[in-house]
C-alpha cells in the first residue's frame, strides 16, 4: 500500500517529463501520457479498495521536522475522480491537440496537474499542501499561457493572491492549533478575532481555487483562449475538487462552524450570490465555452451553500455535488471541444442544426444539460435535492433565513435549466448555418464524454448504493436515509419515469397519427424562409432589459463583485505610495545633497584667495590642530 501511495504522486511527474524529453516523433509522447494516465487510473482503484493509514516522511531528525501523507476515504476517492479524469481527458486530445504547438508541453502540463493535485488531496503535512497547491497555481500559469498571456496572467493574479491570503492562514492556523498536520487539528471556536481571521484568510483561498465570487473572473477570461481540455480538467474538476475539499475540511475539521452563526450567514451568503450571479451572466453569453465557464461558477455556489450551512445533510449534499459537478461540466467543455473541432467556431451565432450530424455529441450533451439543470432522475437532481432538504431543515431549527436560500438555490436551477435550452436550440437544434455537413468526431473525442454521460446516470438512479454509501456518508455521519425528511427514492422514480415514457410512446402509436396536416412554418404570421432564423442567444433579450435585472447585471459585470479589480488598485495605490514616498524622496534627498556640497565647495573657493601669507598661515593653523591632536590636548 505504501508503494502504491508513493507511486500514484510520483508516476504522473515521471510521465511528465518523459514527455519533455522525448523526441518530436508522432504518437510517441502521446503513447507514454496515455499509459502513464491509465497506470495512475490503475494505482487509484488500488489505493481507493485500500485502508486507511498514514505515511510519515522524515525530513530532518535533528529539528524533528516530517512531512506526512494521509489517505481518508474522502481522499482516496477524489483522487480516483482525479486519475479518471485524467485519462479521459489524455484519450481525448489524441485529435483534439495532436500537432498543435508546445505539445510536449502540454501533455507534461497535465499529466504535473494529475500528480500535483494528488499530492495535495493525500497530504496530512500543512506545508506540503502548501508545496503542491502552488504547484498547482505554476502549472495553472503555464496552461493558460496556451492561449492568451492576458488572461494567464489575469488566473496568476486573482489566484495568487488568494493563495497568499491562504498560505497566510494556514502558518497561522499551525501556529494557534501548535500542529502542523491536518489530522492533528481539532475544531477551534471563533472565540477571537484572531481564529476568525484565519477562517476567513483560508476560506478566500478555497473559493478562488473553486471559482466562487468575487474570485471567479479569471474563469471567463481564458475559456475563450485556451484549449478547451484546460477548462475541462482545472476550472471544471480538479480545481473544483481541491477548493470545496479544503472548504469542507475547514468547516468540518478545523473550525467549529454551528447553523445560523454569523461566519455560517457569510458563507451561505456568498453561496448564493455566485448561484444567481453566475447563473445570470452565463443567461446572456453569446459564445459556447464563455457560457459553461460561468455555470462552473454558478454551480460552485451550491457547494458553498450547503456546506456553509452546517447542517449534515446539507454538507453531504454539498459533497456529493461537488463531484456531480466536476463530472457532468468536464462533459459539457468536452462536448463544447467536438463542436468547436468540426465546425471551426464556439460561437452560438455562428452554429445550428448539429443535432443530426454529431448524434453521439448531441445525445451526451443533452444528458449532462439535464443533470447540471436538476433534472430528475439524473445526478445533479439528487445532490441539490439535499442541499434543499438541508435548508429546510436549517429552517426547523429556527433559523429564520432559510427561505431566502432555498429561492435563490430553486431559482438559479430554474435559469440554469433556461440557459440549456438555449444552448440546445443554438448549437444542436433550429437551422444549420453552413451548407457543409458536419460529421461526429472519431472515437477518442467522443468516448470520454459517453463515460462522463453514464456516470450522470449511475450517480443519479443508484446515488445510495455507489457514490453515497462509498465516500460521502463515511465522511459525513448521517442517519440511514430513511430517516432523512423527504427522502427521495431515485430507483422507484426512475422506474416509474420510464413507465410514462412507454405509456406515451404506446398512445402515440394507437392514436391517429395519420390525421393531421403538413403547412408551411412560419414566425409572427409570416412563412419562415431558408434566410429566416431565429438564434438561441435572442432568446432572453427581454429578460435583460428588464429593470432591476439590467441593474443587476450592471452590477455583476463591474468591478465591485470582481476581485481582479481590487488586487488592480492596491497595486496601483503602492505604486503611488512608492513613488510619492520612495523616488520623490530620493529626489529631494539628492538635491539636498547637492545643495549642501555646492554650498561647502563655494565656502571653500573663498579661502583660495592667491595671497601667500593667507596660505602660510592656514598651514601653520593646521599643523598646530595637528600637533594638539597628537600630544592629546
Amino acid at each position: 500500500m505504501v508503494r502504491n501511495l508513493l507511486l500514484i504522486i510520483a508516476i504522473p511527474f515521471m510521465g511528465a517529463l518523459f514527455s519533455l524529453i522525448f523526441p518530436k516523433k508522432r504518437g510517441w509522447r502521446e503513447a507514454v501520457s496515455f499509459l502513464t494516465a491509465l497506470y495512475t487510473f490503475i494505482l487509484a482503484i488500488k489505493v481507493f479498495q485500500g485502508s486507511n493509514f498514514t505515511l510519515r516522511f522524515p525530513i530532518s531528525y535533528l529539528l524533528s521536522f516530517h512531512f506526512d501523507l494521509r489517505v481518508s476515504p474522502l481522499s482516496s476517492a477524489l483522487v480516483l475522480f482525479v486519475a479518471l479524469f485524467g485519462f479521459l481527458i489524455i484519450l481525448y486530445s489524441f485529435f483534439y491537440y495532436f500537432g498543435k504547438e508546445r505539445e510536449k508541453e502540454y501533455y507534461a502540463y497535465l499529466l504535473g496537474v494529475i500528480g500535483s493535485t494528488i499530492g495535495a488531496l493525500f497530504s496530512d503535512n500543512i506545508f506540503l499542501f502548501l508545496f503542491f497547491w502552488g504547484l498547482l497555481l505554476l502549472l495553472l500559469y503555464a496552461l493558460s499561457s496556451l492561449g492568451s498571456l492576458t488572461s494567464a496572467n489575469r488566473a496568476l493574479i486573482v489566484v495568487g493572491s488568494a493563495d497568499l491570503l491562504l498560505l497566510l492562514g494556514l502558518v497561522m492556523l499551525s501556529f494557534i492549533s501548535g500542529h502542523s498536520n491536518f489530522s492533528e487539528i481539532h475544531l477551534l471556536s471563533f472565540k477571537n478575532g484572531l481564529n476568525l481571521l484565519v477562517f476567513f484568510l483560508i476560506f478566500a483561498g478555497a473559493l478562488a481555487k473553486a471559482g466562487a465570487l468575487p474570485f471567479h473572473s479569471w474563469i471567463p477570461e481564458i475559456s475563450e483562449d485556451v484549449p478547451v481540455t484546460v477548462m475541462a480538467i482545472l476550472p471544471a474538476s480538479l480545481d473544483k475538487l481541491l477548493g470545496i475539499y479544503l472548504l469542507f475540511r475547514l468547516v468540518t475539521e478545523f473550525f467549529s462552524i454551528s447553523p445560523g452563526s454569523g461566519v455560517s450567514t457569510v458563507v451561505m451568503f456568498i453561496g448564493a450570490l455566485t448561484i444567481i450571479g453566475g447563473v445570470l451572466l452565463a443567461l446572456l453569453q453569446h459564445d459556447f465555452k464563455r457560457l459553461l465557464s460561468f455555470h462552473a461558477v454558478s454551480q460552485v455556489g451550491y457547494m458553498v451553500l450547503g456546506i456553509g450551512t452546517g447542517i449534515p445533510l446539507a454538507i453531504a449534499g454539498g459533497l456529493f455535488h461537488m463531484v456531480n459537478n466536476a463530472i457532468y461540466k468536464s462533459s459539457l467543455f468536452l462536448s463544447s471541444g467536438n463542436v468547436e473541432k468540426q465546425t471551426g467556431t464556439s460561437k452560438l451565432e455562428d452554429l445550428g442544426g448539429l443535432g443530426k450530424y454529431m448524434p453521439i455529441t448531441f445525445a451526451t450533451f443533452l444528458i449532462t444539460a439535464f443533470a447540471i439543470s436538476g433534472v430528475p432522475p439524473l445526478n445533479g437532481f439528487f445532490s441539490k435535492w439535499m442541499i434543499y432538504q438541508g435548508l429546510v431543515e436549517l429552517g426547523k431549527e429556527g433559523i429564520r433565513t432559510w427561505i431566502i436560500w432555498l429561492v435563490a438555490a430553486m431559482f438559479g436551477s430554474a435559469l440554469t435549466l433556461a440557459s440549456f435550452i438555449k444552448l440546445t436550440h443554438a448549437v444542436f437544434l433550429g437551422r444549420p448555418t453552413v451548407e457543409k455537413k458536419r460529421t461526429e468526431v472519431p472515437w477518442p473525442m467522443w468516448v470520454p464524454s459517453v463515460v462522463l454521460a453514464i456516470l450522470c446516470v449511475i450517480f443519479g438512479v443508484f446515488a445510495y448504493p455507489i457514490p453515497l454509501n462509498s465516500f460521502i456518508l463515511p465522511v459525513v455521519h448521517l442517519p440511514p436515509p430513511e430517516e432523512w425528511i423527504g427522502w427521495w427514492q431515485p430507483l422507484l422514480s426512475t422506474w416509474l419515469i420510464i413507465c410514462s415514457l412507454f405509456l406515451g410512446i404506446i398512445l402515440y402509436l394507437f392514436s391517429k397519427v395519420s390525421s393531421y396536416r403538413v403547412t408551411e412554418s412560419y414566425i409572427g404570421g409570416e412563412e419562415l424562409t431558408e434566410d429566416m432564423r431565429l438564434p438561441g442567444t435572442h432568446f432572453y433579450f427581454t429578460f435583460e432589459e428588464l429593470k432591476g435585472v439590467n441593474q443587476i447585471l450592471k452590477l455583476l459585470r463591474g468591478k465591485i463583485v470582481d476581485f481582479y479589480s481590487y488586487v488592480v488598485d492596491l497595486g496601483k495605490f503602492f505604486y503611488r505610495v512608492i513613488y510619492v514616498f520612495l523616488d520623490r524622496l530620493v529626489d529631494y534627498g539628492w538635491r539636498g545633497i547637492t545643495a549642501i556640497l555646492r554650498l561647502i565647495g563655494k565656502g571653500i573657493s573663498l579661502l583660495h584667495t592667491g595671497i601667500l601669507p593667507t596660505y602660510i598661515t592656514w598651514a601653520l593653523f593646521g599643523i598646530l590642530i595637528f600637533l594638539l591632536i597628537c600630544l592629546g590636548l
